[in-house]
């Protein structure tokens, strides 16, 4: 499994709209993280005890769409080794990995 730190590049990209492009681009590849940092959050919830109601009422959604998003979260760490989640860490640094393609990273599953 591998870790993704916060792309704060493409932040940047979003200050700039007058290269809409660009900044459309930004906006897909950050959604794409934003999923995966949820997922992740799922999963070490879970993993520290919170219930399927607790991270439902932290998300806005059903016990039972916490239930299903972890049936597939867990599918997806059991049998895709390359399966990707955002560092969850506290430490902040400047340094940032290229963002992959998580689409490419999802069809695979």
């Amino acid at each position: 499994m591998r870790v993704l730190k916060f792309p704060r590049r493409l932040i940047r990209h979003l200050e700039t709209p007058e290269l809409p492009l660009q900044t459309l681009e930004a906006i897909h590849r950050l959604r794409r993280y934003l999923e995966e940092l949820e997922a992740a959050c799922i999963l070490k919830a879970r993993e520290l005890g919170a219930s399927p109601t607790d991270i439902g009422e932290a998300l806005g959604i059903t016990r039972q769409a916490v239930y299903n998003r972890l049936r597939h979260l867990e599918q997806r760490a059991a049998t895709n080794p390359d399966f990707v989640i955002p560092d969850l860490s506290a430490e902040e640094t400047e340094e940032t990995e290229e963002v992959p393609d998580l689409e490419t990273t999802r069809s695979e599953t």
